[in-house]
């Protein structure tokens, strides 16, 4: 270990630690505070939703099994479909259902990798609202995906990856502000005018054309969004 500690302060390869311990040293503690919705979600096709909750909750020795089973099923709206066939279900209702499994057991941890992916807008609503309720509760989620506005709304840091390399890393807002170019603002009057100024000189401009009879409809900076930074750090759409 103390090698690898070595060669990884050499080449910058980096360390892991979960829970305060090294990979060597994960033990079945470490491995029941993870929690994983993946691509593929492994669900059991020919179990109903509830058998598959409750073959995970024996692992985990879950104690009150049914009736927790039962709360996870109506928080991610199953309940209905709870002696329904996994095979029958939709790609949303999977998810939603592998969303449940991963939380099953209350983990510290959940890796999530692009959980929304493909789904409707009301299923994504739906995971989103459970991932904050439970990031209130403490539990710590890592996010993989491509949707940089799911990224910048969900999460408190963020790192950008380009060919297996961080490039950028830090909250959002921080990012943004980062790769901002010179702020201008936008200012749109509902006579149909409009004006741009540097954001030191809102103020001035805001005194010269604010008149009684014209109001202003809206006001927009030229802040930019996570999208926008990795395109101009990497050079490339994201796929």
């Amino acid at each position: 270990m103390e090698e690898l500690r070595t060669r990884a302060a050499n080449e910058h390869i980096g360390m892991v630690s979960v829970m305060g311990k090294e990979p060597s040293k994960y033990d079945s503690d470490v491995y029941a505070s993870f929690g994983m919705v993946l691509d593929n979600d492994g669900l059991y096709d020919r179990l109903s939703c509830y058998d598959n909750l409750d073959l995970y909750a024996r692992i985990y020795s879950i104690r009150n099994r049914q009736n927790k089973i039962y709360e996870l099923l109506e928080e991610v709206e199953l309940s209905e479909e709870s002696k329904k066939s996994v095979s029958a279900l939709s790609k949303g209702m999977r998810q939603r259902l592998s969303f449940a499994r991963a939380i099953l057991h209350s983990p510290k941890i959940v890796f999530l990798d692009e959980p929304t992916s493909g789904l409707d807008p009301a299923t994504t609503l739906k995971i989103h609202s459970l991932m904050r309720r439970l990031k209130e509760e403490g539990t710590t989620f890592f996010l993989t995906t491509h949707n940089m506005a799911e990224a910048q709304q969900m999460c408190g840091h963020i790192a950008l990856l380009h060919e297996g390399r961080i490039v950028e890393d830090g909250t959002p807002e921080a990012i943004c502000l980062r790769h901002r170019p010179e702020c201008k603002v936008s200012i749109e009057m509902d006579d149909g005018n409009c004006y741009e100024t540097d954001a030191g000189n809102l103020a001035d401009l805001l005194q010269k054309i604010k008149k009684p009879q014209n109001d202003i409809l809206r006001i927009h900076s030229n802040e930019p969004n996570l999208e926008s930074v990795f395109i101009k750090i990497t050079g490339r759409r994201l796929e």
